[in-house]
């Protein structure tokens, strides 16, 4: 299963945003060994970004150390409004 995370920060604060995020990825990484990737959309919408966390095949676990590293890295303090989350399944995975 594949879970996608998006939410929204200032654009004056993206080259925290993307440290941040990034920096919690590399260690998550190393902790669950889940691929991680970051995306944000190409324009702006006001001052806001709109970002994209994905994680690849995550499993049993992977929820704790997701919302541990969340907290380590502070990421609440730069985000605007909700992180909103969606989990898809992988061909393999629909029975």
């Amino acid at each position: 299963m594949d879970r996608y995370i998006y939410y929204r920060a200032l654009v004056a604060q993206a080259t925290e945003v993307q440290q941040r995020v990034l920096a919690m990825q590399q260690q998550l990484l190393l902790q669950t060994r889940v691929r991680c990737e970051l995306k944000r959309r190409p324009v702006a919408e006001g001052e806001l970004h709109t970002w994209m966390e994905v994680y690849h095949g995550i499993a049993v676990g992977f929820d704790a150390a997701l919302r541990q590293a969340e907290q380590q890295h502070a990421l609440a303090t730069l985000i605007v409004g909700a992180r909103h989350t969606d989990d898809f399944l992988n061909p393999g995975e629909w029975t």
